[in-house]
């Protein structure tokens, strides 16, 4: 048993917060979340329970994961939250502890899953927003995505402009254009619609399938937000395990939950974004020093993978913005000058703006 595991197995037992206090505890099984420690363990009382322990920004994370699965356990849409506590004895960060729930690995292939999966995003979406006292993280509505994201637009177009790199700035100039005309439509439509409940990290791998039903964990960026842009976000960044036809099934049957006449509109306009966007943030990672610089001579064999990746992954997001806006695709020999360009880019020669 490691050091941390003590520590956790000490407070369950001893720490007057407890709810396990003075029973006994076995730890069956132990994990690492992206920004969180976690542990399964079993109590006297025949409970299993998941005891959490945050790494990075706890404080916000924790209250807003109890705030959501509180709202919605007794829905069947979360697992039971039992407490938290905000300066655990023997622990350096923020614990909560929840009921653990059983279920399967929910997989957006099998139309089963999918269909519960909506239906549950939908009935989150459609609950009552009084009770929430937290903003998701996330942009609240289009207006506000507009305006964070657009600032960039500037250092952005003026950095790749002092480079050698006519083809990509002559791109973005094209696409931000398209993107000003589609915003100068929608802003007046659907810029300020009211928040509503949003689970905050809409993934497959934060839902289990349960005896016909989805159920929705990890609610650390749970509060008022977009549905439409959680669904956009969770159909663009959903992965390649599930077909255009997939996508389009999981949007009918949230539908038949959450009846808004407007999101379907709402959320096609965030996918057209999303694609554009992915070439920005590739860009801006270039260009904020994110990315590690390539050395011009003796590029070790790592080095040389991650910029073919840069190449390839602007080129496709290139290719994927300019259709999904209707504009003109890449011509013949386009890939190749742009791949020089963004080499140039990467290189350590030109500095951020």
């Amino acid at each position: 048993m490691n050091a941390w595991t003590q520590a956790v197995q000490g407070y369950l037992t001893g720490a007057a917060s407890s709810d396990f206090r003075n029973q006994e505890v076995t730890v069956k099984s132990h994990w690492q979340g992206r920004d969180n420690l976690l542990w399964r363990v079993h109590c006297g009382n025949g409970a299993d329970a998941v005891f959490k322990m945050f790494t990075d920004a706890g404080q916000a994370r924790c209250r807003r994961q109890f705030s959501g699965q509180e709202q919605f356990a007794g829905a069947g849409l979360a697992p039971e939250p039992l407490w938290y506590d905000r300066y655990p004895p023997g622990l350096p960060r923020q614990i909560l502890v929840y009921r653990w729930a059983d279920g399967e690995s929910l997989t957006v292939a099998d139309p089963r899953h999918r269909i519960a999966h909506a239906d549950a995003v939908a009935r989150v979406h459609c609950a009552d927003s009084d009770g929430v006292q937290r903003f998701s993280p996330h942009p609240f509505n289009l207006l506000t995505f507009w305006q964070i994201w657009q600032a960039g637009e500037a250092p952005l177009r003026a950095w790749v402009s002092a480079a050698p790199a006519p083809l990509l700035s002559e791109y973005l100039s094209t696409l931000w254009a398209a993107a000003h005309r589609l915003m100068d439509t929608a802003l007046p439509l659907f810029g300020e619609t009211a928040p509503s409940p949003i689970h905050g990290d809409l993934t497959a791998d934060n839902a289990l399938f349960h005896k016909g039903q989805a159920v929705l964990v990890d609610w650390e960026f749970f509060g008022l937000g977009d549905p439409a842009q959680e669904i956009a976000r969770f159909l663009f960044y959903g992965g390649d395990e599930w077909s255009e036809e997939g996508r389009v099934g999981w949007r009918e049957h949230y539908s038949y939950s959450n009846s808004d006449p407007s999101l379907p509109d709402r959320a096609d306009i965030y996918l057209q974004l999303f694609n554009f966007q992915a070439v920005t943030y590739l860009l801006d990672g270039i260009r904020q020093r994110a990315v590690p610089p390539v050395s011009d001579t003796g590029a070790d064999e790592e080095s040389t993978r991650y910029l073919s990746f840069l190449k390839s992954a602007i080129t496709v997001a290139l290719h994927r913005s300019v259709t999904s806006s209707g504009l003109s695709p890449l011509g013949k020999g386009d890939s190749d000058l742009l791949a020089g360009e963004i080499e140039f880019l990467t290189g350590s020669r030109l500095q951020a703006r």
